[in-house]
């Protein structure tokens, strides 16, 4: 799992307070949706059902990126010196996407997968 969490690993601009979950929020169509998730508030009554989705989704990411490698389908994306956890992955895309809102309507694994390269570069 190592290897893809730190791979795609995986709201406005983030530049204010995480906006209230909503329930289509839970589609997961845009990097946007992704962000309101993972970036929920403890106050907000979507909070567990939120992080629980946003920590699901960077998972199953990471396990289809390690299947994916481990087959030679494809090249790691990152490269990290240590195990990544969901938590430290939701931080990263968090911060990535602060500073990339060009992204916000691209689809989340796409800048879940820009955010840990970002983080994490293989030395291609």
């Amino acid at each position: 799992m190592r290897t893809f969490v730190a791979a795609v690993l995986a709201a406005s601009a983030l530049t204010s307070p995480a906006a209230a979950v909503d329930s289509s929020d839970f589609n997961l169509r845009t990097t946007r949706d992704l962000i309101a998730l993972c970036a929920s508030e403890p106050d907000q009554s979507l909070y567990a059902e939120a992080h629980q989705f946003c920590y699901g989704f960077l998972a199953g990411a990471a396990q289809l990126h390690q299947v994916l490698i481990r087959s030679r389908d494809i090249r790691p994306i990152a490269c990290p010196p240590y195990e990544v956890t969901r938590e430290r992955l939701a931080d990263v895309f968090l911060d990535w996407a602060r500073g990339h809102p060009e992204a916000m309507d691209q689809a989340p694994a796409e800048s879940l997968k820009r955010a840990a390269a970002a983080e994490w570069p293989c030395g291609r």
